[in-house]
């Protein structure tokens, strides 16, 4: 049933006439609307992060920074940048352990603080999803991981040998993770609620922009940046696979036990990489 109404301006504002014998019928039916609608549309959940903050992630990029005045710079070409960074040969032969040791190296200064300072922002944030322990082990596997990626890609398309340093590649790896956590990990789908398509997209999107942002300059290695960071979205996509199906918990054991693997690990490659070297290297 249709009612005869207009629409007025009034210096208190827009105003709907209707005539004197439909005031009821058009009264009841605007509550009754407002009454139906009262919940619509449903508010969006907001995502919980299931860890809380930590200062781990930060204290894992300060002890990178230290290790790089126990290395010195690569001008010096000491034994540890001989002995770790990453070469695309070496890492496909005998030497598989030069994709994680060369996350620890850096160029000089700059590279470290630089690099430093965006880890622990991004780091501090795959944390919040994964824990202290399981974002250092994720990154550390999501920087290995696109080491080796970019020795596959180089090997295959070109003859010369591709040497790198830095934790960059892991760096854009906890960008991958923070796009595939959010992609895997929002609470729309535990409430039952449809996402859009780009409410889908825009976790991938803002990571390749961030990629695009971060890591293009001309004079940084582009195909480490990029390999890393799909490692990070295939770890992450794993990792959020196995929490969707659990329950948000801090289980401190853990996370101590996740930590502790991922210094075994670094430890373990340094290791082999100076099988003989009793003492550090200067």
């Amino acid at each position: 049933m249709s009612l005869w109404h207009m629409m007025r301006w009034t210096f208190r504002g827009w105003v709907l006439v209707v005539r004197d014998e439909d005031y009821d019928l058009a009264s009841s039916s605007i509550d009754r609307y407002e009454a139906e609608n009262r919940d619509w549309p449903p508010q969006k959940v907001r995502e919980r992060p299931r860890h809380a903050p930590s200062i781990i992630a930060p204290l894992l990029f300060v002890a990178l920074a230290l290790f790089f005045l126990v290395t010195g710079p690569v001008a010096q070409n000491s034994l540890w940048f001989q002995r770790g960074r990453a070469e695309s040969d070496l890492i496909l032969g005998a030497e598989p352990w030069r994709a994680l040791t060369a996350l620890t190296l850096h160029a000089d200064s700059s590279h470290v603080i630089g690099n430093v300072i965006s880890g622990s922002i991004f780091a501090s944030a795959v944390q919040r999803r994964l824990g202290p322990g399981g974002a250092a082990l994720a990154i550390l596997a999501a920087g290995t991981l696109g080491n080796v990626a970019n020795a596959v890609a180089y090997h295959a398309l070109s003859s010369d040998v591709h040497r790198s340093i830095g934790a960059s590649t892991a760096v854009f790896g906890a960008i991958g993770l923070l796009a595939a956590t959010q992609l895997a990990l929002d609470r729309h789908h535990a409430a039952g609620q449809k996402r859009t398509l780009q409410e889908i997209a825009a976790p991938i999107v803002g990571g390749l922009a961030l990629l695009g942002a971060l890591g293009a300059n001309p004079q940084s290695d582009l195909g480490a940046h990029f390999f890393g960071f799909v490692a990070g979205v295939v770890v992450g996509l794993g990792a959020a696979l196995v929490l969707r199906n659990t329950r948000p918990s801090p289980r401190p054991w853990l996370q101590v036990a996740l930590l502790g693997t991922t210094a075994a690990l670094v430890l373990g490659a340094w290791r082999l990489a100076l099988p003989y070297r009793l003492v550090w290297p200067f």
